[in-house]
């Protein structure tokens, strides 16, 4: 939205869409992933539809949620696979390198095939022995395109990591075609690759009831802040006026679940559970409505939040995955 009210400061984290309310499904994820680490599995993949969260669940909260749990350092690399890779063994290694931030690691500058795995399983290594562990984890986001060169790349170097006394976990973050990759392997004599990295895994959902809408308007009303250290959620910048008379959007969840089923296709309606960039996005409009003033009562009203899910093309997403899944 390029003209602001004059109190909203272009930078707010919801102008520059800088940013991820927790949700349900990226707890029930973390608290996944934790439970695997856990148990130092050598792989495992998270699959689900787009636009639910995953990627923000990975961006804006993984490490911290992990941190807290354990109450210590994660020996994580989270490396965010680009889908238009077509990768050499040296670029293969090298974006590892980069996403590890080895300090050594020029952008522009790959190194050479026959030095790339030896560096990241010393920088694999190092990673682990910083966090006083013989253990650390691969996370790769948007890995449905992983090559099987790719994946025969990471079983070397998880071998090699063995060899030397360290546990490499890899957990793969994607679409539904992840478990097609699994049954790809597991029928055309790479059953192994499939059995080390993709044997376990498990559904990433999307919003799934009118309480998770709830407790996700009530992360804009109140377990947000911005700017840091202000004590301002997102509600309370956007709208003081109605924070202070203790208006809150969680009271009209059940209008917007409501409307996201309205406008669910009827070819959809088994697929019923909802992404989260929709209905941020339409959340998002909502604030900018109050900030320029607007009655709280047309704004969070079942009409309105219709009207906010129409204009970001929510129908026709949920007309898509529910054929993709």
């Amino acid at each position: 939205m390029l003209r602001l009210p004059t109190h909203i400061n272009p930078l707010h984290c919801i102008v520059t869409k800088q940013y991820a309310v927790y949700t349900p499904p990226m707890h029930e994820m973390i608290n996944l992933i934790g439970d695997w680490i856990d148990q130092q599995l050598p792989g495992g993949f998270i699959f689900g539809a787009s636009r639910l969260g995953k990627t923000r669940c990975v961006q804006w909260h993984l490490i911290d949620v992990l941190e807290d749990r354990f109450k210590a350092a994660i020996p994580l690399v989270v490396w965010s696979r680009r889908p238009d890779s077509h990768l050499s063994e040296a670029v293969f290694w090298h974006q590892i390198l980069l996403a590890s931030q080895f300090e050594f690691s020029e952008p522009g500058r790959p190194i050479k095939r026959s030095q790339g795995a030896f560096l990241c399983k010393q920088r694999f290594i190092s990673i682990a022995n910083n966090a006083q562990r013989n253990y650390v984890v691969l996370l790769i986001d948007e890995a449905q395109d992983l090559t099987l060169r790719e994946w025969k790349w990471l079983v070397g170097l998880q071998n090699d990591l063995d060899f030397s006394g360290y546990l490499l976990s890899v957990i793969s973050v994607g679409t539904h075609q992840l478990g097609h990759q699994y049954e790809y392997m597991a029928s055309t004599g790479n059953a192994h690759i499939a059995a080390r990295f993709l044997a376990t895994h498990k559904q990433f959902h999307g919003l799934r009831s009118a309480e998770e809408v709830k407790y996700v308007l009530n992360g804009y009303d109140i377990d947000s802040e911005w700017p840091s250290g202000s004590n301002k959620s997102f509600l309370a910048y956007f709208s003081p006026k109605d924070f202070a008379a203790g208006r809150r959007l969680s009271c009209s969840a059940s209008d917007l679940w409501m409307a996201l089923n309205e406008l669910t296709p009827a070819t959809a309606k088994k697929y019923i559970e909802f992404p989260m960039q929709h209905i941020a996005r339409t959340i998002e409009l909502a604030l900018f409505r109050l900030a320029q003033g607007e009655e709280w009562g047309a704004v969070t009203s079942y009409t309105s939040w219709l009207e906010g899910l129409a204009k970001t093309n929510f129908s026709d997403h949920m007309r898509i995955i529910s054929t993709a899944g």
